[in-house]
């Protein structure tokens, strides 16, 4: 045990070392994957496979170029701003403090104005470029916006290469396995799961970033566009994501409008959300995305300190992928049922995707429990 613990940590100062080279081939692989029907369908029309890849490849840019450049535009005129809305939450954190203080609560005024230099993050606020906040926070995994375009010029590249490569993916497995090599079927049945998994994401996003534009429209905010493209890219961040995208709508919302348009707008987000994400998405996914709800806020909080913010976005994905890894290695495919998720049905815990009463699985004498009984 102590052996494997020390390889992993070696491997895991190896990944956050590399980050700069693993993470753009990555998402090269999982744009790739989520890429591939389309160019499928594009050869299927009988067009000749170069044009289908090519295709294939300008959409990507111009989807992922489109979203970057605007929302590079609404953030750089929101900076500008920024100051402004600082001053208004001062305010309105000012009038909350006084209104603490006359419903008894004492002291109330000098403790929200010790949280907060306003002064300090009205200057900083001033000062900064929208620019140097994004090369900042992109900072722990590429270092500036320079090596970040780089890396994303990498990512179309590989993306380009591993698209050519993706026909005959499954014969060349068969041969690989034949030859004495590791059996990568459950890896190849993963790629499925995955391409199902980001493409009903991505449609989920899209809607709650649409929803959220709209919702923002009407409460007449001054940047509903570039609330509508944080909420979508936000999305994919699981359990935090969503929640995150909301406060800079509602803070505006406060300044601009009061408090009621910031509960109006705060109660939208939540809506769209727990409609989307507990109705909508559950239907299209069905139970073979089975990874506990813990496993998902540990995923990214894990995958966040290794590969920084971009690795948040990639956290189920990658999840996902070491699970199928660990559930065909006959001495960790512990592991993989204890990420599993859980669910009570007629009084019986089941554990999505295994037989508990298969004893090859977990041994002699394993059973369905009922909860509340030993």
């Amino acid at each position: 045990m102590l052996l494997t613990l020390a390889s992993l940590f070696i491997v895991l100062a190896g990944l956050k070392a590399a980050a700069g080279v693993l993470v753009p081939i990555v998402y090269a692989f999982f744009l790739a994957v989520l890429s591939f029907p389309l160019l499928r369908f594009l050869v299927r029309k009988r067009l000749p496979f170069v044009v289908a890849l090519g295709t294939t490849l300008l959409m990507n840019l111009g989807v992922v170029a489109g979203i970057i450049f605007l929302a590079v535009r609404l953030l750089m005129s929101f900076n500008k701003d920024i100051p402004r809305y600082l001053r208004g939450l001062q305010s309105s954190m000012n009038e909350f403090a006084v209104w603490l203080q006359d419903n008894g609560v004492n002291d109330a005024k000098s403790t929200i104005d010790s949280m907060f230099d306003w002064n300090q993050l009205i200057g900083y606020a001033t000062q900064q470029d929208v620019v140097t906040r994004i090369g900042s926070m992109l900072g722990s995994t590429f270092g500036t916006v320079a090596t970040f375009l780089a890396s994303l010029i990498m990512v179309l590249i590989v993306m380009m290469f591993m698209l050519m490569e993706a026909q005959g993916t499954e014969r060349r497995l068969v041969a690989v396995r034949q030859a004495g090599g590791p059996d990568f079927s459950g890896l190849l049945r993963s790629a499925t799961d995955i391409q199902k998994y980001l493409g009903v994401k991505t449609l989920i996003s899209a809607l709650t970033g649409a929803l959220a534009g709209v919702w923002c429209w009407f409460f007449d905010l001054q940047y509903p566009l570039l609330w509508a493209i944080l909420a979508f890219v936000f999305n994919f961040i699981p359990a935090v994501g969503s929640s995150a995208a909301s406060i800079p709508a509602i803070v505006e919302a406060l300044v601009q409008h009061g408090t009621g348009a910031a509960v109006g707008v705060a109660l939208g987000y939540g809506l769209v959300n727990f409609c989307l994400d507990n109705f909508v998405q559950p239907q299209l996914l069905g139970n073979r995305f089975g990874i506990s709800a813990i496993v998902v806020v540990l995923s990214v909080i894990f995958w966040g300190w290794l590969w920084g913010p971009l690795g948040m976005f990639m956290a189920v994905p990658l999840t996902m992928v070491i699970k199928v890894l660990l559930d065909n290695s006959e001495e960790f495919r512990w592991i993989s049922v204890a990420m599993a998720q859980k669910k009570i049905r007629r009084g019986e815990v089941e554990v999505v995707g295994y037989d508990l009463a298969d004893e090859e699985l977990l041994g002699s004498g394993a059973s369905t429990e009922t909860p509340g009984r030993k």
